[in-house]
């Protein structure tokens, strides 16, 4: 069964390629062109039908890597609270020290 598949196969290749070869420049370019499309839709399908797992993993990964920045970010601030180094409070994840609320001095 499965040899008479393969034959089957390989004979329809064999005559479309001879029969291509038989075209005339036009109509082998026309059928080359409209071939391109074909594999060119395709691979997109292919594509979007495996590319939206991969997108998810990069979106689930990109937002556990701000987390741990943030994270990482307000300890070390409140890290130097302690240490009585800056004061500031927390908008959200933005860290405001007090020490950017200094009037500039005039030039």
């Amino acid at each position: 069964m499965l040899h008479t598949l393969l034959a089957a196969i390989g004979l329809a290749v064999c005559i479309a390629l001879a029969v291509h070869m038989v075209l005339p420049y036009r109509a082998r370019a026309r059928v080359d062109a409209g071939v391109a499309r074909l594999g060119a839709w395709l691979q997109s399908l292919i594509d979007r039908a495996t590319g939206w797992r991969r997108r998810q993993r990069q979106t689930r990964a990109a937002a556990l890597e701000a987390e741990r920045v943030i994270r990482r970010a307000r300890d070390s601030a409140l890290h130097d609270d302690r240490d009585g180094r800056t004061d500031g409070e927390w908008d959200g994840n933005v860290y405001r020290p007090k020490s950017f609320e200094k009037p500039k001095k005039p030039h």
